[in-house]
């Protein structure tokens, strides 16, 4: 049903709960994963002439890569193929959900997995919802995989 998953990474619990589903979903369809992070940071850290972000950014794509490191190590212990991706939306231009609809749409992925749930804290406050706000630009099938299980409900494989 599914040849080709893309997953998002930020880092966060939640986003290792989906990467679990994602190449858990990936294994069962013989499906090709792509995990992307994308590296976001206030843009008004660019509006101040006080403020040299380059350190900021320098300190995000390490974290990202890094990430992503880990991303392909637990994807090819899992015996999935594919590959992995840091979009820089500090270059780019547009949301986190946005960049994420985008790589999406160029890779022609039939399915995004991400998690309810990313980092908190100040990028919460301003970014929002990731998870919502990208259900509302998709324009494939989306898997959000919850913060955690229900009560009930059986455990990730």
């Amino acid at each position: 049903m599914y040849r080709n998953i893309l997953v998002a990474v930020d880092g966060s619990t939640c986003s290792e709960r989906a990467l679990d589903h994602a190449i858990s979903l990936a294994k069962s369809e013989h499906a090709s994963l792509l995990g992307v992070y994308i590296v976001e940071y206030p843009s008004s850290m660019y509006s101040s002439a006080f403020i040299d972000v380059e350190p900021f950014h320098d300190a995000m794509v390490t974290e990202a890569r890094a990430v992503l490191d880990k991303v392909q190590a637990k994807m090819r212990d899992a015996g999935v193929t594919g590959q992995v991706k840091m979009v820089d939306a500090g270059v780019l231009s547009g949301t986190i959900a946005e960049q994420i609809e985008s790589t999406a749409s160029s890779a022609g992925v039939d399915l995004v997995v991400l998690g309810t749930h990313g980092r908190r804290g100040f990028q919460r406050v301003m970014l929002g919802s990731v998870a919502e706000s990208f259900v509302r630009l998709a324009t494939c099938p989306v898997l959000l995989v919850p913060h955690r299980d229900s009560p009930d409900s059986p455990p990730a494989r």
